[in-house]
């Protein structure tokens, strides 16, 4: 599914240039998700057993920005195809990044994991450098309204069909 997004123009910033790009219709998701990774309180990522040791090096990166927060995201072993924000407090997927499309209330990249982690990753760490979340407008457009879910699955989709 990767194959058709990397044709359009505008670079993100040099470490993403391979993976994404801010026209690429995947990027609110991936935005969507690394604020997500950044505000939400008993979080759990479930995902590969690599992912482990690169969380916890998000886990300390957010420690040096915020040291009034408590709680981190925790790791749990999951399937080596997905990544998965959880709300423990709520019992709820809140994203997933995966090939396989997950039901319309969960926030969904359509990226395989590592790539994924990659593209997320670099946007918490940009978004935590602004002072995200504690800061007016730096989560980027749109990031005081509810996520529409429905419009990115759309763009995404019409995206892919208008591919060659």
């Amino acid at each position: 599914m990767d194959a058709g997004f990397h044709t359009t123009s505008f670079k993100t910033c040099p470490q993403l240039a391979e993976i994404m790009r801010i026209t690429d219709p995947r990027w609110p998701a991936v935005r969507e998700m690394a604020r997500t990774m950044l505000r939400t309180e008993n979080l759990e990522v479930r995902g590969p057993s690599w992912l482990e040791t690169l969380l916890h090096q998000m886990n300390m990166q957010l420690g040096e920005v915020q040291p009034s927060r408590l709680r981190f995201p925790a790791f749990e072993k999951g399937d080596e195809a997905s990544i998965v924000l959880r709300n423990t407090a709520e019992d709820s997927v809140l994203a997933q990044c995966s090939g396989e499309e997950p039901p319309l209330h969960v926030v969904w990249l359509p990226m395989e994991p590592e790539a994924g982690w990659t593209t997320i990753s670099s946007i918490a760490s940009d978004l935590l450098e602004a002072g995200y979340p504690g800061c007016l407008g730096c989560g980027g457009p749109h990031t005081e309204g509810t996520w529409d879910e429905l419009n990115s699955r759309k763009s995404m989709r019409e995206f892919t069909n208008s591919q060659p």
